[in-house]
């Protein structure tokens, strides 16, 4: 996360004060506090609907320390729950916790946890008009408890009373929309100190901080990446604690790195983030003690951390007491969070379970996210190892691939693709899958991968590299089997010859876009017979003609991937990277992502000796950023050649841009390749770096993200650009239009080319 990011994220952060409260929720809030105590509940929600999610959502929950575990959200048609009973209805309903495990026994240990003892709930309908707007609910410790009739009538007169003023609000153009979390309060205090509710009279007043813990406590069960961990956490512990700043910071090897922040300024964040664990800060000393330190405002070690806004500039820093939290496992400390507290906050001697509580509940969240993302971070540069690390562009001949890892897990997966150039000319395209999702399927597709490039290389036909793949996997005995699709491409002789292993068949288009039937035989699986009978289909190849290889974790059936490649051929004119993606996007919607899945997308583009004619291509070295100056040279020759020398300061300009920022944030080797069709040329630039290359509008000497301002350049320059993976890293690419005669361009049109 960048530092803008994350100092930005201070002015979008849930703030909401009780001084700050909106009329609308200032309304909610007291009636919400005013019927606890009445009814002696253990809660009262307001809820109202949620049109885009077809929700109940609660807007304010009024809790005592019994009330914690109430329900913020339920379906708006599920009438097991009382406020969605009482909003179909437009009548008084009342359910107990019973009545929901009865009926969704699936989430039965899910509802145990978040309520944890059994509960009686009741609800009333609230309007806006004659439009049911929400619901005035109310909680119970108690089972099965009856409603007696002056609480129904408490309820039904206060629902009534609340949404006459929500309707007055609404008339004054005040949004009745839930908010994204509730506001929650404890019931109004008492003189003395204590809370008004008689049942509850001597509570301390940090119910609303274990309600907000309670909810992250639950969240971060089900996460497992300490990005959306760090999420979760600056949207609860913001609003609980009234906080004006947070920071989170883990440890680094022997330096902290800053995962999250809100409210901070960029000066205090840049000080934070790689700091040694040897220099003394707050953060620093509470880590090296284990325990908590509260810092004033005015200290010296806590100035200028406050991010200033329109909405600040009047207050003083002074008014913000910081809190710094070492986050504790059982045997270490992970990390660091460091809290700003304002004037509303709860005071942090009352608070001292709540912020031991976020302590652990943090430390334990963030030793699991941290030990995850190493397993996932292995596993991604495992499996990325085992793929091309750029894909060749022969003449003749347009290629790209993508590969979709499985959602989930850190499994690694055994789908795998290959393009290989052949010393004749001809280009073999292959694409396979091994059974299984470990790590024995990852190497054993890595071996599978080097016997067909092996063999493939020997120039064998797709029949023959099969059948001796299939012996190699046999002879491995590893139990397990692998489909593979072999295709041949002979650009000079226009035709194509491929064979399967248990593998989909190749999806194949003609240029103008219609289905090409190949009537392919679907061999046996590689690995399950010692010799099986393998079968070659000889297919003609015209110009543009499109081929789509697959595994099966793109669709769930060969229809399924022609409709995916059907709807979505036509609409992309011709490109083939934004035709990959498309695929991608809806061929992936189409199934569940338990699988991984590959791609490897080809597009004929003429006889070889033609298509060379109109192809140009240029190699650069890793951090060889005198390569960019030769490029321009390169470059300039070939639009000279090709009478198109107007482009030359324009197509200089983009590709210095691109290849720069390919060298400079790629750290890899980079190919560019230029490309010349009947009306546009088109330069692609690539290398080994999986990051997305982004534009930025504001300069920042931080940003990581690849291109910055070139690419608002190139943006601004070329008639089309984009940039997509390919291989292990990506393709910057970029169109210029040309006017040029017919009889000089290139013999071979089709509507792939001509946009």
């Amino acid at each position: 996360m960048h530092f803008t990011e994350l100092a930005e994220a201070g002015r979008r952060a849930p703030q909401r004060p009780a001084s700050e409260l909106a009329e609308r929720d200032q309304v909610l809030a007291g009636i919400a506090r005013q019927c606890l105590c009445d009814l002696s509940a253990s809660s009262v929600g307001i809820y109202l609907h949620a049109e885009t999610t077809s929700t109940l959502d609660a807007t304010v929950m009024a809790v005592s320390p019994l009330g914690v575990a109430s329900l913020e959200s339920v379906a708006v048609d599920d009438d097991v729950y009382a406020s969605a009973a009482a909003f179909q209805s437009g009548k008084t309903t009342t359910r107990h916790s019973i009545d929901i495990q009865g009926k969704h026994p699936e989430v039965a240990v899910s509802l145990a946890v978040s309520v944890s003892f059994p509960s009686t709930v009741s609800a009333v309908p609230l309007f806006c008009g004659p439009r049911r707007i929400g619901a005035l609910t109310a909680f119970w410790p108690e089972p099965f408890r009856a409603l007696p009739e002056e609480d129904e009538t408490y309820l039904v007169r206060t629902a009534d009373l609340l949404s006459r003023r929500l309707e007055a609000l609404a008339a004054q153009g005040v949004s009745m929309a839930p908010a994204p979390l509730p506001l929650v309060v404890s019931a109004e205090p008492r003189e003395d100190g204590t809370d008004a509710s008689s049942l509850y009279a001597f509570a301390p007043r940090t119910a609303p901080l274990v309600y907000h813990l309670h909810k992250l406590a639950l969240l971060l069960t089900s996460t497992n990446r300490t990005r959306e961990a760090t999420t979760l956490v600056l949207e609860r512990i913001v609003p609980a604690f009234g906080a004006r700043a947070i920071s989170i910071s883990l440890i680094e090897s022997d330096r902290l790195r800053l995962v999250g922040a809100s409210g901070c300024s960029r000066e205090y964040l840049r000080s934070l983030d790689g700091l040694p664990l040897s220099r003394r800060a707050p953060e620093t000393d509470a880590i090296a003690q284990r325990r908590r330190l509260v810092c004033p405002g005015t200290s010296e070690a806590m100035r200028g951390r406050l991010l200033q806004t329109p909405q600040t500039a009047d207050t003083d820093e002074g008014d913000c007491t910081w809190v710094v939290l070492p986050l504790m496992t059982s045997h270490r400390v992970v990390g660091v969070c460091a809290l700003g507290l304002g004037a509303t906050s709860p005071d942090v001697t009352a608070a001292q379970a709540v912020l031991t509580a976020v302590s652990t509940l943090l430390g334990q969240t963030f030793e699991r996210t941290q030990l995850y993302d190493a397993q996932y971070a292995l596993a991604e540069k495992l499996q990325q190892a085992l793929l091309p690390r750029m894909l060749p562009q022969p003449p003749g001949v347009l290629a790209t691939s993508r590969y979709v890892p499985a959602m989930g897990g850190t499994d690694l997966g055994g789908d795998w693709y290959d393009l290989i150039s052949l010393v004749d000319g001809s280009v073999a395209a292959v694409i396979g899958d091994v059974q299984g999702h470990n790590t024995t399927a990852a190497v054993v597709m890595g071996q599978l991968r080097s016997a067909v490039r092996a063999y493939a290389t020997e120039g064998h036909d797709p029949v023959t590299v099969l059948s001796r793949t299939n012996r190699l996997l046999l002879d491995l005995e590893t139990d397990l089997f692998a489909t593979c699709c072999c295709v041949l491409l002979d650009p000079a002789g226009e035709t194509m010859r491929l064979a399967t292993a248990g593998n989909p068949p190749p999806s194949l288009r003609t240029a103008d876009g219609h289905p090409l039937q190949a009537g392919v035989d679907i061999g046996v699986p590689l690995g399950v017979q010692e010799n099986p009978d393998y079968r070659a289909t000889d297919v003609p190849l015209a110009p543009g003609t499109l081929l789509a290889l697959y595994t099966d974790g793109l669709a769930g059936s060969d229809d399924e991937f022609a409709h995916a490649l059907g709807s979505t051929a036509g609409t992309v004119d011709g490109q083939l990277e934004t035709l990959a993606d498309r695929i991608i996007d809806t061929a992936m919607g189409l199934r569940s992502r338990g699988d991984d899945a590959a791609l490897l997308l080809l597009r004929y583009e003429g006889p070889r000796d033609e298509a060379r004619a109109n192809v140009r291509q240029y190699a650069i070295q890793r951090r060889d950023l005198r390569g960019v100056h030769r490029t321009r040279e390169q470059l300039r020759n070939w639009l000279a050649a090709w009478e198109l020398s107007e482009l030359t300061e324009t197509a200089e300009l983009l590709t210095s841009e691109v290849v720069t920022n390919a060298l400079v944030h790629g750290d890899s080797d980079v190919n560019v390749h230029v490309r010349r069709y009947g009306t546009f040329l088109r330069v692609e630039v690539r290398d080994s770096d999986p990051r997305p290359a982004e534009p930025v509008t504001l300069p920042r000497a931080e940003d990581q993200a690849e291109g910055g301002r070139g690419l608002l350049i190139v943006s601004a320059l070329a008639s089309a650009w984009g940039n997509s993976p390919s291989g292990r890293g990506k393709t910057v690419w970029f169109e210029l239009e040309v006017s040029v005669d017919d009889d000089l361009a290139p013999a071979h049109r089709s509507p792939w080319f001509d946009r």
